[in-house]
């Protein structure tokens, strides 16, 4: 057998670890034939669109949802803790069940609250999905005790049950961008989505008022606004504690609940 000395064997060791790149989270996306597919027809667009917005890549994003409008706005900053500005805003192609909060399985909700992205799915049966972290802690101690449902998605196909569906072109643009940021930010980061029932503007909460009369749920989404209100005046997302009965409570900096290692 032929014989190498410490030196040769550590210098060719050395050489396999130069050649060998960790693959980054988009890397190992990529290696889905529709996320690939996804990555070609909209990385070009996606990045005219950062660049048009004055940014100097996707770095940081933030996701609301709006049920009444039907509404889904990409917000992005270069740094975690600077300003947000709206870059787009996506059409959510169907409903379901009505205005207010998911409390358990089966009852066709669309959650309501502060969330993030769980989970992506990229052979789902709706073409490309994203878990949203649907219950949380609100939502268990709000919810059925015993199954207050779970798989909530932002996914393709244009179809829902208690989801937020997109056409196939839309959530690939919104599959990829949401890839990119994670992948700068890293696979551990948790980006967040917040879903309200509408923009709480005066002319909607007086329609709330009228048509939903029910104190809980006005006296809920009274809370959630305060999460709205947050962002719209600071332009930063919110962070966030839950109290014993449920209840949000908003404070700055907006990774103080996605980073908390018991969330």
């Amino acid at each position: 057998m032929k014989k190498y000395s410490k030196g040769i064997i550590l210098g060719l060791f050395c050489c396999v670890l130069s050649t060998t790149k960790a693959q980054s989270f988009a890397d190992k996306q990529d290696n889905f034939s529709r996320v690939k597919l996804a990555k070609q027809k909209s990385e070009r667009e996606i990045k005219k669109l950062f660049k048009d917005s004055g940014m100097q890549g996707v770095r940081y994003i933030y996701w609301r949802a709006f049920k009444m409008e039907m509404k889904l706005e990409l917000w992005a900053s270069d740094s975690s803790s600077s300003t947000y500005k709206r870059i787009k805003t996506y059409p959510i192609c169907k409903g379901s069940g009505d205005l207010g909060p998911k409390r358990k399985f089966g009852d066709l909700q669309v959650p309501e609250g502060l969330y993030y992205i769980s989970r992506y799915n990229p052979t789902s049966n709706y073409h490309l999905s994203m878990k949203v972290s649907y219950p949380n802690e609100s939502d268990v101690i709000l919810g059925d005790k015993d199954n207050p449902g779970n798989e909530i998605f932002i996914h393709g196909a244009c179809a829902s049950v208690g989801c937020l569906p997109m056409t196939d072109e839309t959530i690939d643009e919104i599959y990829w961008v949401t890839v990119m940021s994670q992948s700068y930010q890293g696979s551990m980061v948790k980006i967040p989505i917040d879903i309200f029932p509408c923009k709480f503007t005066d002319s909607n909460w007086a329609f709330l008022k009228r048509r939903y009369k029910r104190k809980s749920l006005l006296d809920f989404w009274k809370n959630i606004e305060g999460g709205y209100s947050f962002f719209e005046k600071t332009k930063i997302p919110p962070g966030y504690w839950v109290d014993q009965q449920g209840s949000y409570h908003f404070l700055y900096p907006q990774n103080y609940h996605i980073n908390d290692k018991n969330h």
